[in-house]
């Protein structure tokens, strides 16, 4: 039971072709990496149960595979997201002095520092995949996992402090070389463990770490091209072996890095902030190299109507899924603050209730 008015008919495989643009899907699939517990319990109408998972040190909390597994069913989407657990932040940006250093100089503020203890990443028991293997258990027959996978040019620049990081790219490219490596090498391990705990259920990778603001790229795209990409491009052949998909979130304007995307085996775009690109050029210039996902205006879906949200989603659907190729979904994530009536009418919208 759920509060939608939709009659769900989840198939992995009408996500899985429209992200590879094989064909027009019968209609257009939802796609979010992250849906905050509340909207799921709401959507359910009723409490999720949440159960504890250990990485090392570290105890997360996540909702009960059984629970996540029925919420993405119930409101219509063809997969179940999952992610590995491990954290490894340094600090937390809620937090003024850890936020002051994270944009000034970070905690691994030199080479010195970063060889004289073991870090998160270094930790052999520093994740755990356990939660994944619970959801594979519970699949609904006709749903994969997409696995989410991230972060790693995001971990380094707060590691180091942003402006610690772009000045060290002058003037210590080894240890900023150094950094990545680890933190890179960790992830595609991670990512290759995720794999091996979903089995057959893997059914592609969401990387998302942003590289981009309203305007453009955070640093020079030569840098991504150098120090981030190749570990990019090694979680693209690890899914493509399974041929498996990959989808890349990243906020911001992203031209310049386009063509990389596609080079490194990007198959999908997310979440084309309405503020920093106008999807339908997007569209017209990349349409036939990248599924679009996303592009519902999270502001409008946290302090709009429904109403307001039913006419935005239909323009969408018309503009950028006339002919396939385009998931729906929010501008970023659906995050706790999102209205439930508006998440609703989104879902309500692409499903025809």
């Amino acid at each position: 039971m759920s509060r939608l008015n939709i009659t769900p008919s989840p198939d992995f495989n009408r996500i899985r072709n429209t992200l590879l643009l094989k064909e027009k899907p019968d209609h257009l699939p939802l796609m979010d990496f992250f849906v905050d517990w509340s909207l799921m319990e709401w959507i359910l109408d009723r409490p999720i149960k949440l159960v504890e998972y250990k990485a090392g040190d570290k105890v997360f909390q996540h909702p009960a595979a059984k629970d996540q597994c029925e919420f993405f069913a119930a409101a219509g989407y063809d997969y179940v997201m999952a992610r590995a657990m491990y954290d490894f932040n340094l600090g937390s940006v809620t937090d003024h002095e850890d936020s002051r250093q994270i944009e000034g100089v970070g905690v691994i503020a030199t080479r010195e520092i970063l060889d004289s203890r073991q870090w998160p990443w270094q930790k052999q028991d520093g994740f755990c995949v356990e939660n994944i293997k619970d959801l594979a258990e519970n699949c609904p027959p006709n749903m994969k996992l997409i696995v989410q996978t991230a972060d790693i040019f995001t971990h380094v620049w707060e590691a180091l402090g942003f402006t610690n990081f772009c000045e060290a790219l002058f003037e210590d490219e080894e240890f900023v070389a150094e950094v990545f490596r680890q933190i890179g090498e960790a992830v595609v391990h991670i990512s290759k463990k995720a794999i091996e705990a979903a089995g057959d259920k893997f059914g592609a990778f969401w990387y998302t770490d942003d590289l981009a603001f309203g305007t453009g790229t955070f640093v020079n795209p030569d840098v991504y091209r150098k120090y981030l990409f190749p570990y990019v491009k090694q979680i693209c052949d690890m899914a493509h072996e399974k041929d498996a998909p990959v989808i890349y979130h990243s906020d911001g304007a992203l031209w310049s890095i386009f063509e990389d995307f596609y080079q490194m085996g990007i198959n999908a775009i997310h979440p084309l902030e309405p503020n920093s690109m106008d999807a339908r050029e997007v569209k017209e210039k990349w349409g036939d190299k990248f599924c679009l996902v996303g592009n519902i205006d999270l502001d409008l879906l946290s302090r709009g109507t429904p109403e307001e949200v039913i006419q935005y989603t239909k323009a969408n659907m018309e503009k950028l899924g006339y002919n396939g190729g385009y998931c729906v979904g929010s501008s970023n994530t659906l995050t706790d603050y999102v209205n439930p009536e508006n998440l609703k009418a989104m879902i309500e919208t692409v499903l025809g209730g």
